[in-house]
């Protein structure tokens, strides 16, 4: 019985040499991920600092990691491995940093996160999904399936 079965769904499968050129196509591409696409231009956020004594905030932490489609606990556990200091979100999703930081210096700091932690390096799109594998990262690309390994921090 269950041998009948077996043999029966054989039968119905095709061989690679009887399928025609636009069938075998149509199936690749169906077996691709959907891409995902955006007529809007990406922007690289900027943060918005103060300064209070000796702490930074950074007023816009939470729209930043929104924006940027991470995990603020990741964001925030980079801003504190970068800079070497203490970083913890207070009750209004503010980061705040124990030290004195320009604007410069954490727009820059953004900047390198989303062009190592963000864009896909195959293709360019921001539509990514960043996680951790053990001891590495793994940034998925949603657009073209594109998996990169990245050293995690």
């Amino acid at each position: 019985m269950f041998l009948d079965t077996i043999n029966e769904v054989i039968d119905l499968v095709k061989k690679v040499s009887e399928y025609t050129y636009d069938e075998l196509l149509e199936r690749a591409y169906s077996k691709l991920p959907t891409k995902v696409r955006s007529q809007e231009a990406f922007q690289i956020p900027k943060a918005e600092i103060i300064i209070v004594g000796g702490k930074t905030v950074i007023r816009n932490f939470r729209w930043i990691a929104d924006y940027l489609s991470r995990d603020p606990k990741i964001l925030q556990r980079y801003f504190a491995k970068e800079l070497a200091v203490p970083a913890y979100m207070d009750e209004s999703q503010q980061l705040v940093l124990q030290g004195r930081f320009g604007a410069h210096v954490i727009n820059k700091l953004i900047e390198i996160f989303v062009k190592k932690y963000v864009l896909c390096p195959t293709c360019g799109s921001r539509f990514t999904e960043l996680k951790r594998s053990g001891k590495v990262f793994i940034l998925k690309c949603l657009a073209c399936g594109a998996e990169t390994s990245l050293q995690a921090f």
